[in-house]
């Protein structure tokens, strides 16, 4: 019989790139995800594999949630949650019910069965700390409880406090990721790289947010998922948190002018104001960027595709799938 793996949010960006790849492993896939199997657009070219067994599911729902658990599963991926920036500003309590509620639903599985969880969380962690380059075990620093912003970063924290505690107690078996800017080809066009992707692709101004001078350490898609999959299996990485990112700071600014130089398009960029679009309910972040030697030291890991490199790898593959351009 093949291993069996679970994996929540398997239809997402980052999830359905991971199926994909455990798949090629030669592993038996459970899937969970409150889309349908039909309409998961990025799973279309796996959806028949035999080992791919797909559930549509809310992690809300406690038995939905046991039905489709596997008691001898051997790694947990929990990736399920609500993403981008404007959703959370519209609708903080469904974020904060699904990802908190829906994750201690999903441990006290785990706890019970001994299942490995591999949970990935975010940069958003350290929310606005100053000191740049961001450790693990750095401070977190957050605004004000009436920035809803903040209420995915206090979200995914909860649930870290969770897995600590569980470690302590149960002993159960976790690792941590915490991904930074994490881009690539497929990503839905919400956020600053995909967005400005679509735009300028579709030979529209893309948004420069407020100055510009803000700056991100974006990461491939494909060196995520690697230390993902390198995360999950060490054992030196139970118990433990890793920033998942590359540490090459870009301004905004810098990298709209790159996508647009390397898309040959010629466009303008239009200036976007938050305060203005968004209101008090959003605060951004100047720097986000991590201090990566835990994950190079303990997991033997770094991601090694440059920006360049990515964004040529995006635009290449939406011009096999013009689709998404749509």
């Amino acid at each position: 019989m093949k291993q069996k793996v679970l994996i929540t949010g398997g239809a997402g960006f980052i999830g359905s790139r991971l199926v994909e790849k455990l798949l090629c492993q030669d592993l038996e896939v459970h899937v969970l995800d409150v889309m349908p199997l039909e309409k998961a657009y990025r799973l279309k070219n796996i959806s028949q594999n035999k080992d791919l067994i797909y559930t549509q599911g809310d992690l809300r729902d406690k038995k939905q949630l046991s039905n489709w658990y596997q008691k001898d599963a051997t790694h947990l991926y929990h990736l399920a949650s609500v993403v981008g920036v404007q959703n959370y500003i519209s609708d903080p309590l469904s974020l904060i019910d699904i990802v908190v509620v829906g994750t201690r639903n999903l441990l006290e599985l785990a706890s019970k069965y001994g299942t490995r969880v591999l949970f990935t969380s975010t940069s958003e962690i350290y929310a606005k700390n100053p000191n740049t380059p961001w450790s693990e075990s750095d401070d977190r620093v957050l605004g004000p409880t009436s920035i809803d912003r903040w209420s995915y970063s206090s979200s995914k924290a909860v649930c870290e406090h969770m897995l600590f505690a569980l470690f302590r107690s149960s002993n159960l078996k976790f690792t941590i990721v915490r991904f930074f800017n994490v881009y690539g080809p497929g990503q839905a066009p919400i956020f600053v790289v995909s967005k400005s992707l679509y735009q300028v692709l579709k030979n529209e101004s893309p948004f420069l947010y407020d100055s510009g001078e803000q700056t991100r350490c974006f990461t491939f898609v494909d060196d995520a998922i690697e230390g993902v999959i390198v995360a999950s299996r060490s054992e030196k990485a139970i118990g433990e948190a890793f920033n998942i990112g590359s540490n090459i700071e870009t301004t905004m600014k810098n990298a709209i002018d790159l996508i647009i130089k390397i898309s040959g398009k010629d466009v303008d960029i239009k200036s976007f104001e938050t305060l203005k679009e968004y209101g008090e309910k959003y605060e951004d972040i100047p720097k986000r960027i991590p201090n990566v030697s835990k994950a190079k030291n303990v997991l033997n890991w770094e991601a090694s595709t440059s920006f360049e490199e990515g964004i040529k790898a995006s635009i290449q593959w939406c011009k096999h799938n013009s689709w998404w351009l749509k």
